[in-house]
């Protein structure tokens, strides 16, 4: 028979260990836990006691300001009621009505009575007051002005009726002149009980607490107006004589209470003396040290409890905590550096200028990578060396690297980045053989190479230095991995956009090419005539355009236009134009008839577009030295007779602008010495940086001081000279023509 055998209990040494511990800490935390509740408790309550004592006080002000601006509110009522004009009229019942209702129970009745005591309204209008007055009392109260305040006599025993009284005068007006013929008072019959009961009945106060309201400007004896929950007051009324301020008053209103009280002062005046009332808020003495003690005792029992279960429960959840601790850090690092390089892609790709993305992406990784300087080198097309585009921090020069090539070769960690795709890290630049020391690398101990990749394919390498040996962390390359990704993205974006930007200059310059080709290269020869012109564009391609066409008879014909808008599309109309033009004019010479015949030949065209042109037309006869001008829209032309400047007073709508319009000429003679000045809107309509146009009165006054000696080229250069002095380096805003004929001998 086999016999159990009893063997003492045992554990082994790390749960003894452990036990200890854990019983250890629960008695030193015991005695901390009595420390902090148990000792202090005397401390304690005379804190809660100083801090109920200083809320007392501050409940008993704010009941105070509550009862003051009750006062001021029926006072400024009753100033707003005597201010209206409708006090004297039939409407007065309305408005006093309406002034009831918003008081709401607080004022009872309103009348208003005449000096000699009689009524003149009331308000209920069907119930009867329970008050009256009479000449003398009327006369009392307009005597004494003011706002005055009785109450009523006898007193009913269940209310604290009183009457706020207010002297008033009534106006008329005759002539536009007020007159004074009467006077009377206002008076609001209140019902304080209604506002007091709506007001303190339902005050949340401790259990112990007392409160009353007395009226304190009777005499030495207060009046009881209201007490909370109907508690009687037993205390003595020569306590509350003279307050005015808070006051605390110990033993009061008995040996086991203390009260803190406080004066209302309203504006009125009530027999000569300003009416004033005291609220008395009371609670027991030991009211704020009650329940400290005992709750300190549970506070150090339920802590013993709590602290023995959290030291039990924190061996077995610490490895958990710590766990998910971490685990939620680097959930935290992913969102942070995902957010991160969200932020750094919109940066990088704010912009489509090349070298403010360089600018960008070395700034963007100062904030994410922490280093010493960093430069990005491109892969040029040879694929056997790299140009360095941009550089920062370290020795790097400001201003960009655009030219410095440097053969892959001679850099062994890049060409490997550039070779494998991949990052590549020298954390020790002093002894890793594929570090090369140059001038700008002096002090780098850790490399970073990170590729810069487009389509999976490195164009180029994000290089990153430090002056820390063994700098860089796994962590660190895959960040600056995927910041490469987002540059490369900007990069190439960037360069995309340069290209077409060259590309579209390129087509600009051969529009501007075609356009050059459509207009004169030389004025034809006129023995009596010294022609220039000049013609500078806004933008690549101008809207404007002149033209010569020889004629038979040695006729000439000279034409300048000006399309609506300016770049390619009125370039493309300017060549519809001048291209029409000269297939009519071989038809039609006379200038106003072939303005008549473009504008029929070419408004359908200019209305499906919604464009016009502008154009002056001149027809030149050798013979009689005549010209004959007629304008659609253009600057008037001026013309000088060698003394003086003026216009020649022909105008009329552009082509394409109205199907009505029908063109007419003037004829001037260009004696020998005679100018004829022919330009487009740009010349007036020329602004400065100041916002003020050349204008014609610029022009004017230029013409004036221009030499007459000068010969047509000359001519037609002063004018240009000056549009761009006035300028002074700010863009055109419109194509600039200008055409001088200057007859000679």
């Amino acid at each position: 028979m086999v016999q159990r055998t009893n063997q003492p209990f045992s554990i082994d040494r790390p749960t003894a260990i452990g036990i200890g511990a854990i019983v250890a800490a629960i008695l030193i935390l015991a005695i901390l836990i009595a420390g902090i509740t148990l000792l202090p408790a005397q401390t304690i309550s005379q804190s809660v006691s100083a801090q109920a004592s200083e809320q007392q006080k501050q409940q008993v002000n704010s009941f105070a300001a509550r009862m003051l601006a009750y006062f001021t509110d029926l006072t400024s009522e009753m100033v707003a009621l005597t201010d209206r004009p409708e006090i004297q009229t039939a409407d007065a019942e309305q408005f006093v009505e309406d002034t009831a209702t918003r008081l709401g129970g607080e004022v009872k009745a309103i009348a208003l009575f005449k000096q000699d005591g009689t009524l003149y309204y009331k308000y209920p209008v069907n119930k009867l007051l329970d008050w009256d007055t009479n000449a003398a009392s009327a006369q009392n109260f307009i005597k004494a002005g003011g706002f005055q305040f009785e109450r009523l006599d006898p007193i009913p025993s269940t209310s604290n009726d009183y009457l706020l009284i207010k002297p008033i005068k009534f106006a008329s007006v005759s002539g536009g002149v007020a007159t004074i013929n009467t006077a009377g008072v206002l008076v609001f019959e209140i019902d304080l009980n209604n506002y007091l009961a709506a007001n303190f009945d339902d005050l949340s106060l401790s259990p112990t607490s007392r409160l009353w309201v007395f009226e304190t400007s009777t005499g030495p004896t207060p009046v009881p107006l209201y007490s909370y929950k109907q508690m009687t007051f037993m205390g003595n009324y020569k306590s509350l004589q003279g307050v005015n301020e808070v006051r605390q008053i110990l033993n009061f209103p008995s040996s086991d209470r203390e009260a803190v009280a406080v004066s209302v002062t309203t504006p009125y005046m009530r027999r000569g003396t300003p009416l004033s009332f005291t609220i008395v808020l009371s609670r027991t003495t030991g009211e704020a040290q009650q329940g400290v003690v005992s709750t300190l005792q549970t506070l150090f029992l339920v802590g013993l409890l709590t602290i023995a279960v959290l030291v039990v429960a924190g061996g077995l959840l610490g490895r958990f905590l710590l766990r998910e601790v971490r685990h939620r850090r680097q959930e935290e690092q992913r969102r942070s550096t995902a957010r991160a390089l969200l932020e750094m892609a919109r940066a990088l790709n704010s912009s489509l200028d090349l070298n403010v993305v360089f600018r960008r992406i070395l700034a963007e990784l100062g904030t994410i990578l922490p280093h010493e300087s960093a430069s990005i080198m491109l892969l040029n097309d040879d694929k056997k060396s790299v140009t360095i585009a941009a550089e920062a921090g370290g020795d790097a020069p400001e201003e960009d690297h655009a030219s410095k090539m440097v053969p892959l070769n001679e850099l062994r960690g890049a060409r490997e980045v550039v070779h494998t795709g991949r990052p590549v890290v020298i954390n020790d630049c002093l002894h890793d053989p594929r570090w090369k020391v140059t001038g700008t690398s002096h002090g780098v101990q850790a490399w970073l190479g990170v590729p810069l990749r487009v389509r999976n394919e490195a164009v180029g390498v994000l290089n990153i230095n430090s002056h820390e040996p063994n700098r860089f962390l796994p962590d660190d390359i895959d960040f600056a991995e995927a910041f490469a990704d987002q540059a490369s993205v900007a990069i190439q974006n960037a360069r995309a956009h340069e290209l077409e930007i060259r590309v579209f200059e390129a087509e600009l310059e051969t529009a501007r090419a075609i356009q050059n080709s459509l207009l004169p290269q030389e004025a034809p020869p006129v023995p009596q005539l010294n022609i220039a012109a000049r013609n500078v564009a806004a933008q690549h391609v101008s809207g404007d355009y002149y033209q010569y066409y020889p004629l038979p008879g040695g006729k000439l014909g000279v034409a300048i236009g000006d399309v609506s808008g300016k770049g390619i599309p009125a370039a493309l109309l300017m060549a519809v134009v001048t291209t029409t033009m000269r297939d009519e004019i071989l038809h039609t010479s006379a200038p106003a008839a072939l303005l008549n015949e473009l504008n029929s030949r070419l408004l359908p065209r200019m209305k499906q577009n919604d464009m016009n042109s502008a154009l002056l037309v001149t027809l030149f006869d050798p013979a009689t030295r005549h010209v004959e001008i007629a304008n659609a829209g253009m600057v008037q032309p001026y013309v000088f007779d060698g003394s003086t400047w003026d216009s020649v007073p022909v105008g009329g709508y552009p082509l394409g602008a109205s199907a009505r319009m029908s063109y007419t000429s003037r004829t001037v003679t260009l004696a020998p010495g005679m100018i004829l000045l022919m330009i487009s809107d740009g010349v007036i309509e020329a602004r400065n940086e100041a916002g003020e146009f050349f204008g014609f009165d610029g022009l004017e006054a230029l013409l004036a001081q221009a030499p007459a000696t000068l010969n047509a080229d000359q001519f037609a250069d002063v004018i240009l000279n000056a549009t761009r002095a006035h300028l002074a380096g700010q863009e055109l805003e419109d194509d600039i023509t200008v055409v001088v004929m200057k007859s000679i001998d």
